[in-house]
């Protein structure tokens, strides 16, 4: 004979309800845990000293809930309007309100909160998440639905402006990492700041990305209060000369990300001519050995790219082989370029060490004769005060020319994945809010679902 063990479910809507609890049981593939919201003392609750009557009829709602059982959970709260008489003999009607719980989607906080976690934190597509509350915790939840959750919180939550104010109070940012992007879906411009704690401020939406919107977009965080000391972007023209307009006082420093991108791309180009001449000139002179070197260019050609401290012991030695059988040294060459780059950005203590450091990178350069390792010189040379801003300016630590701006215009993007998260303006700044929300403030957005909605209903009998 099996062994039945009882014991109490415990949860935030049964720690909320415990007064109100009825019974549980088992209804086709459910568990039903009921309440019936009747049995509390209103007149204690409502302050009204005075009888509180029910109808006969009444009706139920039910919510569902992650289930740790074998069956799914539902909570079946049993309701109906409730009324008493004022000091003028009126019927004063009332609806009890459920706790920790959707009436409207009829799924308890958790699933809201769960939900806004996945698709806005995580970035996990909205019809992704309806197949796991279907199928894993066996709640009947659509995309849709899912959508219409974040759509009436981000709704419901203050404003963009408010938001940051919050923010501002919590920690005053004296740093502004700008960058943008255009969505798919539209041509329009989207560009985004992040502090240098690593916050998404807020975003803006202009017509393309040029200096008046960016302007447009700094004077609106300058009114809110925010005064800009450093200001970080990439090598845009556009960004550079709205910043120097706005705030005239702040030092721009280049997006790391942007520099070593902007070189990588022409280290790149080298070595894949490299190797497209090898592989011409060996099925020319049918010559095996340079096909054989052309061919583990290909296969290494992201390993050959990376900075030094970036490899394992086993790529280290891959490089070594190679460079033995390379007979025009073009993989060395490749690899002391790479070195004394990350020699000029990570280990220069000064300015003065770093433009000795890029002298010599520029000797190394002008010995190879190549037109693209040379385009590296010319643009080090072009950019290098905002390059190397953070060894100018006292505070500007090494990792402080992190790409900030970047990762923020990558969480926008990333939001957007596959058509199925950001497609509106007013979408994206509801993604933006319940980002800022979880993330920045800790704040309960389940608490913003229905906000405004009055579950009381007050009305005089005649």
């Amino acid at each position: 004979m099996p062994i039945i063990i009882q014991t109490q479910f415990d949860s935030a809507v049964v720690d909320a309800h415990q007064d109100l609890f009825t019974r549980s049981y088992i209804e086709g593939k459910n568990t039903v845990i009921e309440f019936d919201m009747r049995k509390r003392d209103y007149e204690k609750q409502l302050k009204v000293g005075r009888k509180i009557y029910w109808p006969e009829q009444s009706y139920h709602v039910d919510i569902h809930e992650f289930s740790t059982f074998h069956n799914p959970i539902i909570y079946r709260f049993i309701l109906s309007q409730g009324y008493y008489f004022d000091d003028q003999n009126n019927r004063v009607y009332f609806t009890p309100e459920i706790n920790e719980v959707s009436t409207y989607q009829h799924v308890t906080k958790n699933v809201v909160r769960l939900a806004c976690f996945l698709a806005v934190i995580c970035g996990v597509t909205l019809r992704n998440i309806a197949t796991i509350f279907n199928i894993l915790f066996q709640i009947p939840v659509s995309k849709s639905s899912i959508q219409r959750w974040i759509d009436e919180i981000g709704n419901n939550l203050p404003s963009e402006e408010e938001i940051l104010k919050m923010l501002v109070n919590i920690k005053n940012p004296r740093q502004c990492h700008i960058d943008g992007y255009y969505p798919m879906g539209t041509d329009n411009c989207v560009m985004v700041i992040k502090d240098e704690f690593d916050r998404i401020l807020i975003t803006y939406e202009t017509e393309s990305e040029d200096c008046e919107g960016a302007k447009t977009f700094l004077r609106k965080i300058k009114e809110l209060g925010i005064n800009i000391v450093s200001a970080f972007c990439d090598y845009s023209n556009s960004y550079i000369k709205a910043i120097q307009e706005v705030f005239p006082e702040a030092k721009i420093q280049a997006d790391h990300f942007h520099t070593t991108q902007n070189i990588w791309k022409h280290l790149k180009k080298y070595l894949l001519e490299y190797r497209k001449t090898l592989k011409s000139e060996g099925e020319e002179n049918k010559d095996d050995n340079m096909l054989d070197i052309a061919s583990k260019l290909w296969e290494m050609r992201w390993i050959l790219l990376k900075k030094p401290s970036n490899l394992t012991e086993e790529e280290k030695k891959k490089i070594e082989n190679l460079e033995k059988i390379d007979r025009g040294g073009v993989i060395s060459k490749l690899r002391g370029i790479i070195k004394q780059i990350v020699n000029i950005f990570d280990y220069s203590n000064t300015e003065v060490q770093a433009e000795i450091k890029l002298e010599n990178l520029k000797k190394q350069i002008n010995e190879i004769g190549d037109s693209n390792l040379n385009k590296i010189s010319k643009f080090l040379t072009e950019h290098w005060n905002q390059a190397i801003q953070y060894l100018r300016k006292r505070g500007f630590a090494k990792d402080r020319r992190s790409s900030n701006s970047e990762s923020g215009m990558r969480i926008l993007r990333r939001l957007e994945k596959n058509h199925d998260g950001i497609r509106s303006s007013v979408m994206r700044g509801n993604y933006i809010k319940i980002y800022q929300a979880i993330k920045y403030l800790s704040l309960d957005v389940a608490d913003f679902i229905n906000r405004g909605v009055q579950f009381s209903n007050i009305e005089n009998d005649p």
